[in-house]
């Protein structure tokens, strides 16, 4: 059996965290088919707030003190073969509890997301409140048999500090190569109250959009908190549960977010949908090599519109989307089959 530990319900919007909560659950029913059990949403154990912040001149995680939790769910009836724990504010609730081999899924690692926002003066409260969870990482980390992240960035940066983990992908929900769109129509998905997304998207309409604008393209931005934005050529929806219409519509994907840790869920979900991507260069350190080449890197403002300029070719633009859709995994892949082999490892006796 294996069971998933998750403060976070799967009920909701496929997207970030649940998305890749997700294919941990649709990866794991693949092996065990029906002896999968999911506890969710776990109560979480509240330290009052003098004692979560008291934690940043000790050298530990406020976040980490905040966001315990505690086991609700009763008494485990069955030792389950493997636990999953996702991400590490459910570590102290896992390793709490009975399993054969326990696996925590740390999906990006917090403290490379911490250093990325170094250099952002909008982003000293999270920087804060982030104080001290390389350490916790790290401790917690090396009490699970394996570690998970969605990529070899952050994979690279826990191994300095003394953390193993293995790369399991991030996937997409869907690979469907749509017909090619208005290569003048570019389009933003994102989550506005994730603050990478937020600082990057407002320095890109400041800094580049009115020269793209004066060009004769069109913006469209999706995803939570977006609906506030009043910006000449861009239209913004909000959140909006169906996307098909917009990637139709749109004809590239951008993503000047040059912050964070992992692989960028937009990015991947462009390439699910055959829609070529230029993104900040630092946007893409997250992804696989053959997913690097499909993007179009940027740094400098005035880079965009020559980058942008190459997908009005359409040869250029059909190999990108193309080559991009086959870079991509779909929900579930590489959980189950790093899952498959635990199991084999177990069956053998190994």
């Amino acid at each position: 059996m294996i069971m998933v530990v998750t403060g976070i319900p799967l009920n909701g919007p496929l997207q970030g965290d649940r998305l890749r909560l997700q294919g941990i659950v649709v990866g794991a029913e693949r092996v065990e088919e029906t002896l999968v059990r999911v506890v969710g949403a776990l109560r979480p154990k509240r330290q009052p707030w003098s004692r979560s912040l008291a934690q940043v001149f000790i050298g530990q995680s406020p976040y980490l003190t905040w966001h315990r939790h505690q086991w609700t769910a009763g008494n485990i009836d069955q030792v389950p073969d493997i636990l999953c724990a996702f991400q590490l504010r459910m570590a102290p609730v896992a390793l709490s509890l009975p399993a054969s081999y326990r696996i925590l899924d740390l999906t990006d690692s917090m403290g490379l997301y911490r250093h990325s926002l170094a250099a952002a003066p909008e982003t000293w409260r999270k920087r804060l409140w982030l104080r001290g969870i390389e350490k916790d990482e790290v401790q917690w980390g090396n009490q699970f048999d394996e570690v998970w992240v969605s990529s070899s960035r952050d994979q690279r940066w826990l191994a300095e500090r003394g953390l193993k983990t293995l790369v399991i992908e991030n996937t997409v929900l869907q690979r469907t190569l749509l017909e090619p769109g208005d290569p003048r129509h570019l389009l933003f998905v994102g989550n506005l109250e994730y603050l990478p997304n937020r600082v990057g998207l407002q320095q890109f309409l400041n800094t580049v959009w009115p020269q793209l604008e004066r060009a004769g393209y069109r913006l469209t931005v999706l995803g939570k908190g977006s609906e506030t934005l009043h910006v000449p050529g861009v239209h913004s929806y909000g959140y909006v549960p169906d996307l098909l219409a917009h990637y139709q519509n749109a004809g590239v994907v951008i993503s000047p977010v040059p912050m964070g840790a992992g692989s960028q869920n937009k990015i991947l979900e462009a390439m699910g949908w055959g829609r070529p991507i230029v993104a900040h260069r630092a946007a893409m350190a997250g992804l696989s090599v053959p997913q690097q080449d499909m993007v179009i890197p940027v740094t400098e403002p005035h880079e965009w519109l020559s980058a942008l300029r190459m997908l009005e070719n359409p040869e250029e633009y059909r190999e990108r989307a193309k080559k991009g859709l086959e870079a991509v995994s779909l929900l579930g892949d590489p959980v189950a089959t790093r899952l498959k082999v635990l199991c084999n490892s177990k069956a053998n006796g190994r």
